[in-house]
Order: structure tokens, then C-alpha cells, then sequence
């Protein structure tokens, strides 16, 4: 028998029509008790509970039809049946509420088994006591929110079925299911309410009275039997699978949506354990646990990258950027196809993802940064990856459309291959020096510009060295230095005259007793001041100061058996050799790797030395250079010579050596050294750098004094051109005070010009970008500054305003 109510007042009414029933079928009425009361809220229900107890009727709740020690475990729908039968039978003759029955039959199964129409089925039929019978006992079931389920029993004559239609839509219940777990989430029960299982979720609604609008509950058997409630007028369901789902669609917090991979899963479940979700914030918690204010740059990012190695937290660094970023960003889709927390896999990804998006000047230059960024920390990508961005790089150098200045663009500090296309096309006159500050620091300054402070009849040496590192790095022999050779190698006596311009290291250290300690490079040339100048700057804030900076020359032949002994002499046994240029000058090796590998020998050589230094006064000495040309140029191929050092000298292997001006001989008149960048015998194989012979690279060595103390500073400068014209746009300064590690340079309208001495104290400028209203100029040495104005004549004509009055 089915009923329906528009008005509460209607369904009291019918409760007390129905308990005193005396019409037809009364026998009926008060044999079968049950009478299955629907709702479509809990608002309706509790009002109904209340207003039954106000009429002596009990509450009974079903919690305690539970076995013991089985809080989690369903009962099923026979169980339930019998402990329905058993209870109705042996209940005194009072009126009931049974409740809360819908709350375990709605998860019972009702598609393939039907579990919930075979209990109503089963129930419905039970009959009251002979005495209940007689005094007209009602057991009113309220059913809440499942109108579908029970819509097949409406036609039923043999179960009575009220439905109350509220005119109070009453608040739908946000069950969130999790199965079994918080997941360790703090402060939850300050704005859910939280059920544990079975028997609690029972509890609850025996009145359901004090439940928060936001119930989470971690019963296993409900969150298994969830699928069967549905559809439910009761309650909007949030199953979370796991904690990723738990966070975002359960509780709601400010978590773009991701595709939660399986591997990630674990840490959503660190994340959840360290959270409490009062007030909580997702960019507020990552920069508190990273102890960062912000982390609004990518710099921000690499740091922490770096810093916090575990997974966990670059995941959670990942999570972050990707939450909090708008997902254009390059950043975002790079960390969008990174797979796991390794950096390898995350820089590699930002190598090469470039090459398969539109070009983008943001995305290249957010590229840069981060990788610029990561360089310092010494981040390495997989060799695939940098296979790829070689041949990228390369294929966009090639095509025409394209070139070298647009593969720039994407060149970046972090790898090998890139410094080697840097050396390349640096060498190859396709870039210019300027464009590799950043990203090739080591080249660059390598590359610095000579401008030793040597007497006036040795200022050739800043221009030689000049162009045999540019010849170097272009690994070619080029004109300008085979004609620099013939110029002042032209024979034994053009050599003789140069070299007797320098002394001998011993000479020049013999009597310097303020020396504490010799430092001897193996293989350490001339070329290498101006890279070492800068590193030892570096080293500054740690109290080393360069002081001095001298050329000498190498004893002949230019081979470490015949220096070494004299260092040692100089050092008084006490020589402490710190590094072997020498050594691996002898490795076959390929261009333009080697150049990379040297730079990193000496880097380590002179970084080593300032780490272990102790405020004593030190010299680095060296026993010869290193060329790299002759392993260009073709040998002489002479016979009767027994050749040492790749060929760069030798002995005459009967008499005395001939003269001839492609080689010098020595006192002994059998000792030859080779002239030329070509090797007496056959030509130097190539990847080997070599030495023994008299050309300037092999010959002339560094002498580089470290202190505790910084040079006093007696510098004065005179600007001796007050007026700059277009036709000749240099300046020339005379300085006096100079020593010999400073390099002068000027500043004109915020552009550097290096200074070059031309002779007796005289040094002049680069060409100049003249500006008619630049007037300023200041003169830089070291800490030392000097500002001059200019008169400035461009050679443009103005306009004569008043030309026609």
C-alpha cells in the first residue's frame, strides 16, 4: 500500500489513522507492523524522530545488530532480515523507529543479486506478536533519499510505503569515500565530520543530528559497496581512489588537476601526511617547507632543485610550478613531460623540447636561464639528449635561411657539444667574442686581449700572442702567424735578437727572497695569462692578490729535462709541482675537444693552488709552453737528425749540424731546434701539442707572483688628446705608475675600449663609436678611475637655424 504526503501534518495525521485502523483489513494492518517511511532529506527525518519520541515512540538504532569485532563488515541482507524478524518478535508492544536503515541498505547491491529488493521483500511479511497484534504496534522504517529503489514497490499491496514530499529541499550530504585511510591529513575535524566505519556511520545517523554538511568516511565496506547506492537523493558521492584524488576532488584544496601517474602516488601521500588544510594555502606551504619567501624566478626553481636532492621534494617543487604557473609557460610543458625527479631527465628535457615548438623568443630566453642556472651546479643531460641538440644546432647553423647567429639564440653553457660548435664557429669567424661571455666563460677569457706591460721592444709579444690563440682556436696556421715567424724567425740571428730580449726565469727570481713558495706548471705558456688573471680575480674575496705578471723564456731546447733542473735550482729543491699541461699536451686528442679539456686542467691547476693558499707570497712558474700549430704545418723531413718531441728538436747524429735558417743550433753545435711551426722530421701527428723548438709559444713562459696583499696603487694618467675627430677616433693616454698585471681600459658613452702601450708610457685606444654628446671619458686601472671631457667632432654638419636672416 503505497501513500503520499504533501504536508507533515498529513503524514502525522495518517500515523494515527493508521494505529487505530478499524476498517477493512485491520487484521491486515496490525499483523504485518512495518511501515517504510521515505524522505527525501535528513532534515525531514530528524524532524520525524523528534516528533516521534514526543509520542513515546523509541529509537532503535541498528548499531547494535552488529556481531563483535566486526565494526567493517556489511551485514548482509539474510542477516539483516533475521535480525529484523528476531527483533520484531521479541520487542515489547511499544511503537519503534528503526534507524537508520537506509544507511547500510543503501550499498547493498540491487542490479545483478538484488539484495535490497529481496530483503523488503523478506521483511515486509513479518509478523507482529499475538499481543502486539492486539494493542496495534507500528515499526515505522524511514528510508532516506533512495525514491528509485523503492519506486518498484509502490504497486506492492503487501508493504506499506509513505512518501513525504518536503517543500524543504534540505542540504545534500558531501560524502567523501576514502578507503580506509586520511591519508595523515591534519585539522580535519574542524570542518568534516569523520566516520570510521561501518558501525560509526550507523551511530551517526540514529538521529542525525550534529553532522557537518562535509562528511569523510574511511569504511572500507562503504567505499567498496559505494557504486550500489547510486542513484541517491541523499547524499553527492566523492570516491578517492588514493590521495591525489583525496586532495583535489575530496577536499577541494587549490591543486591543478594532473594525470596522476602511479609512480606519483606515494608522494601525494607524503604531501597529505604534511598538511593541515586550516587555512591552508599550496604556495604558501611549498615556500615555507623550501624556506623561500617566493619562488617566482627560475633561478628559484634551479636552487632549490639543486639543494633539495630527494624525490619527493622535486616532485613536490614540480607540483608547484605547474599548480601555480600558467601552463603556456616553458617551464610548465617541460616539467609536463618529465617522467621522473632526476636531473638528468629534467635538464635534458629542457635542451631539447625547444626544437619541437614553435619559435618562441620567451621560451628561448626562460631556456637560457634555466640552463645558464644549472651549468653552475654542474647539471649533465643524457647523451642522447645532447646528440640531439648538437644536431639541431648544427642543421639550423647550416641552412641558409637560418645560420649560426639564429643557432645562438639556442646555445646555452651546459654541455660539451655546444662549447665545441662555440669553439668553431669562434674560430671560424661566424661569431664574435662578445656573444659568448655567458656562455662560454672559459673561451672567452681565454681569448681576452693581450696587452702585457713589457718594454717597448717586446710589445710585439701582445700582438703575436694575440693571433696564435685565434689561430689556435681555429686550428688552422694561419697567414698572419706564418708571417709573424718569418718576420722574426727568419734565421738563428733574428731569433737570438728577440729572445735575449727576455731573461730566464731563474734570472729574473734569483734574488726575490720575499718568495715563500714556487709553484711549477708543467707546460704552462704565455697564452694562458690572461685566463689565469681572471680566475685569480675570482679568488680575491679569499685574500689572493695578483701582483705581478712577467715573460721570460725557456732554456733551449724548450723541454722539461733541460728547464726543470733549473727551477729546481731556484726553488731550492723545494719546487712543488701543481699540474701537466705538458702531459696531456701529448694524448692524441681531436679539435676542438682538447681546447675544453685544457681549459678545465688549468682552471683546476691554478684553483687548487688558492684553495690550499695560506697568505704566503707564491710565484707559478712554468718550464716551456705548448704549440698547438705544428701539428698543422708540414715537416722538414731532414735525415741524419735522431728527432726528440715530435720533431720540434733534435740531434745531429754525425758532426756538427749544418746551418740552416729553417732550424737553430745550439752551443753543443748538434743540438737543433726547430725554427718554424715545421718539425724537423715528418710533421707532428696530429692531436698532440708540442714543444722543444724556438718558436715564441714554446719559448716564452709566464711568471705569475700571488700575495696576501694588494699592490699599492702610484698610478696617474694624462689625457694627451683633448679633441676626438671622426677621421682618427682614438684616444692616448700617458700613464705612469702602471704595473705589470693591470690592463687600462676607458669607458666612453657606456662602451669599454682597451688601452694598448705603444711605447714609453704611452698607450692608446681602440676606435671609438663617437657621439656628438658624449663628452665624458674615464680611464680604468684596476680600482683606480680618472674622468676627462672631450671636445668631439663627428664631421656632421648642423643645421644653421638662422642661415637665411
Amino acid at each position: 500500500m503505497y501513500k503520499e504526503f504533501d504536508t507533515i501534518e498529513d503524514l502525522y495525521q495518517w500515523m494515527e489513522e493508521d494505529k487505530s485502523w478499524t476498517g477493512a483489513e485491520a487484521n491486515q494492518f496490525n499483523r504485518y507492523p512495518l511501515r517504510f517511511v521515505l524522505f527525501e532529506n535528513f532534515h525531514d527525518f530528524r524532524a520525524f524522530a523528534d516528533e516521534c519520541q514526543n509520542h513515546s515512540v523509541f529509537v532503535q538504532s541498528m548499531e547494535g545488530w552488529m556481531a563483535e569485532g566486526c565494526d567493517d563488515q556489511m551485514l548482509t541482507n539474510s542477516q539483516l532480515a533475521r535480525r529484523f524478524k528476531e527483533y520484531v518478535e521479541n520487542i515489547p508492544v511499544n511503537d519503534f523507529v528503526i534507524a537508520p536503515f537506509s544507511e547500510v541498505t543503501r550499498f547493498y547491491e540491487n542490479e545483478k543479486y538484488a539484495e535490497f529488493d529481496s530483503l523488503l521483500k523478506t521483511i515486509r511479511l513479518i509478523e507482529a506478536s499475538e499481543n502486539a497484534q492486539q494493542n496495534h504496534q507500528r515499526i515505522y522504517v524511514p528510508i532516506i533519499g533512495m525514491q528509485s529503489k523503492m519506486g518498484k514497490f509502490k504497486n506492492d499491496p503487501n508493504i506499506h510505503i509513505w512518501e513525504y514530499h518536503s517543500d524543504n529541499n534540505g542540504d545534500t550530504y558531501q560524502l567523501i569515500l576514502s578507503r580506509g585511510t586520511t591519508y595523515g591529513v591534519h585539522g580535519l575535524g574542524n570542518a568534516y565530520t569523520l566516520c570510521l566505519d561501518l558501525k560509526h556511520w550507523i551511530s551517526l545517523w540514529k538521529n542525525g543530528t550534529g553532522i557537518k554538511q562535509r562528511i569523510i568516511c574511511t569504511s572500507k565496506t562503504i567505499f567498496d559497496n559505494a557504486h550500489c547506492a547510486q542513484p541517491d537523493n541523499a547524499f553527492e558521492y566523492t570516491v578517492c581512489t588514493n590521495a591525489y584524488e583525496f586532495l583535489k576532488d575530496g577536499l577541494g584544496l587549490d591543486i591543478v588537476p594532473f594525470d596522476a601517474s602511479e609512480d606519483d602516488l606515494p608522494h601525494w601521500e607524503t604531501l597529505a601526511s604534511e598538511i593541515d588544510i586550516d587555512n591552508f594555502s599550496f604556495d604558501n606551504f611549498v615556500n615555507e617547507r623550501f624556506n623561500a619567501f617566493s619562488l617566482e624566478n627560475e633561478k628559484d626553481f634551479v636552487q632549490v632543485w639543486f639543494e633539495y636532492k630527494d624525490a619527493y621534494s622535486r616532485w613536490l617543487l614540480k607540483m608547484y610550478y605547474l599548480n601555480k604557473r600558467d601552463n603556456m609557460t616553458y617551464l610548465c610543458r617541460v616539467l609536463t613531460n618529465c617522467k621522473t625527479q632526476s636531473t638528468s631527465d629534467l635538464f635534458s628535457q629542457m635542451a631539447i623540447q625547444i626544437f619541437d615548438e614553435p619559435f618562441s623568443n620567451g621560451a628561448i630566453n626562460q631556456r637560457l636561464i634555466f640552463l645558464k642556472e644549472a651549468s653552475r651546479y654542474g647539471a649533465k643531460i643524457t647523451d642522447m639528449a645532447e646528440q640531439k641538440l648538437k644536431a639541431k644546432l648544427s642543421a639550423i647553423a647550416a641552412n641558409p635561411s637560418l645560420g649560426v647567429s639564429m643557432a645562438m639564440k639556442y646555445v646555452t653553457p651546459l654541455t660539451v657539444s655546444e662549447q665545441e660548435l662555440i669553439i668553431t664557429w669562434l674560430g671560424q669567424g661566424k661569431i664574435e667574442r662578445k656573444e659568448i661571455k655567458s656562455l662560454f666563460p672559459h673561451l672567452y677569457y681565454y681569448t681576452d686581449p693581450f696587452s702585457l706591460q713589457v718594454d717597448k721592444d717586446n710589445l710585439w709579444i701582445n700582438d703575436y700572442f694575440e693571433i696564435y690563440r685565434k689561430a689556435k682556436i681555429s686550428n688552422q696556421l694561419t697567414d698572419k702567424v706564418s708571417c709573424f715567424i718569418r718576420e722574426r724567425n727568419a734565421s738563428s740571428a733574428t731569433f737570438m735578437t728577440w729572445h735575449d730580449q727576455f731573461k730566464t726565469v731563474k734570472t729574473i727570481l734569483y734574488h726575490r727572497e720575499d718568495i715563500d713558495v714556487f709553484y711549477w706548471i708543467d707546460g704552462l705558456g704565455v697564452d694562458w695569462i690572461p685566463f689565469i688573471v681572471q680566475i685569480v680575480k675570482k679568488h680575491q674575496v679569499d685574500g689572493a692578490f695578483l701582483n705581478e705578471i712577467y715573460v721570460a723564456t725557456a732554456e733551449l731546447p724548450t723541454c722539461t729535462a733541460n728547464n726543470k733542473v733549473k727551477l729546481e735550482e731556484l726553488a731550492s729543491g723545494q719546487l712543488k709541482k701543481l699540474g701537466n699541461i705538458d702531459s696531456y699536451a701529448h694524448d692524441h686528442k681531436t679539435y676542438p675537444s682538447y681546447l675544453i679539456k685544457e681549459f678545465e686542467i688549468v682552471e683546476k691547476c691554478i684553483t687548487d693552488l688558492l684553495s690550499q693558499y695560506n697568505g704566503k707570497k707564491i710565484a707559478i712558474v712554468s718550464d716551456h709552453g705548448i704549440s698547438y700549430l705544428s701539428q698543422l704545418a708540414s715537416g722538414i723531413n731532414l735525415a741524419n737528425i735522431d728527432s726528440d718531441h715530435s720533431g720540434r728538436c733534435g740531434e745531429w747524429v754525425q758532426g756538427s749540424a749544418p746551418k740552416d735558417n729553417k732550424y737553430l743550433v745550439l752551443e753543443d753545435g748538434r743540438t737543433i731546434c726547430a725554427l718554424t711551426h715545421s718539425s724537423l722530421t715528418n710533421k707532428t701527428p696530429m692531436g698532440l701539442g708540442a714543444h722543444g723548438g724556438a718558436t715564441p709559444e714554446e719559448v716564452l713562459v709566464p711568471i705569475i707572483i700571488i700575495s696576501g696583499k694588494k699592490n699599492a696603487s702610484n698610478i696617474s694618467t694624462e689625457l694627451m688628446t683633448t679633441e676626438v675627430i671622426a677621421t682618427s677616433p682614438v684616444l692616448r693616454y700617458r700613464i705612469k705608475g702602471i704595473s705589470s698585471i693591470d690592463t687600462p681600459i676607458i669607458k666612453y658613452n657606456d662602451t669599454e675600449y682597451r688601452l694598448h702601450h705603444i711605447g714609453n708610457g704611452i698607450y692608446e685606444s681602440e676606435r671609438l663609436n663617437l657621439v656628438d654628446t658624449a663628452r665624458k671619458v674615464t680611464i680604468i686601472i684596476g680600482d683606480y678611475k680618472q674622468i676627462d671631457t672631450l671636445s668631439v667632432n663627428t664631421g656632421v654638419d648642423e643645421d644653421d637655424l638662422f642661415g637665411d636672416l
